[in-house]
């Protein structure tokens, strides 16, 4: 048994085994299945934090966290665009080897992996089903937190420029950058702020403060 690519092999995609373990899960493919995987961009390979696993845990540090999308496009305009972060690749996968790992028959899907400068953990990935009848008909968009809700946490030195493009750019914001708690010892406090994607994931951009000097 193997698994059939008709425009390109996994170790050109991705690093090899960490590529096929993550899309594929190890599930082999019977050779006469049609599955294939092809490039929409040429794929950037990071040059920093390779995975490790440290001794006593028995998985790495998150290699990222994906999303399931209505609109790969859409959800692009605000992670690349105006969050900045850098495509990693961007794959179309199609037969019964990506039907396998998400327990799905009969669709394809289009794989986008977003990085914050050139590091193989803490990524982004957007991916979208294609022929699926099962999309829910609307994101939740409300300006507050839910039960059931999970956030993305990113870490920025430009929140309030950041801010102000979200919010022109019309996602619900939820809170404005506003400090936790008052730090007698910070001279420039930390904040937050939070607001929705589109399709209702929560989003927190996270400042660090600066220090009162001695």
């Amino acid at each position: 048994m193997r698994v059939r690519n008709s425009r390109t092999t996994l170790k050109n995609l991705g690093g090899g085994l960490l590529t096929a373990a993550l899309f594929l899960g190890a599930v082999p493919v019977k050779a006469q299945d049609e599955s294939s995987v092809t490039p929409l961009i040429e794929r950037v390979v990071p040059t920093s934090n390779p995975t490790v696993f440290q001794e006593g845990m028995n998985v790495a540090p998150l290699a990222r966290a994906t999303i399931f999308v209505r609109d790969i496009d859409e959800s692009l305009k605000l992670y690349r665009d105006i969050l900045g972060l850098r495509p990693m690749f961007d794959n179309y996968w199609k037969g019964s080897g990506i039907n396998a790992i998400m327990g799905t028959e009969g669709l394809e899907l289009r794989a986008t992996v977003l990085m914050a400068g050139e590091s193989v953990s803490g990524n982004l990935g957007i991916y979208q089903l294609h022929n699926d009848e099962t999309m829910p008909p609307t994101s939740q968009q409300t300006p507050d937190t839910r039960t059931g809700d999970f956030a993305l946490v990113f870490p920025t030195n430009d929140i309030h420029r950041l801010t102000a493009e979200i919010t022109a750019a019309g996602y619900p914001i939820v809170s404005p950058p506003v400090p936790l708690i008052i730090r007698e010892e910070y001279e420039v406090q930390p904040v937050e702020m939070m607001f929705r994607d589109p399709d209702g994931v929560l989003v927190n951009l996270v400042q660090a403060g600066v220090r009162k000097t001695k």
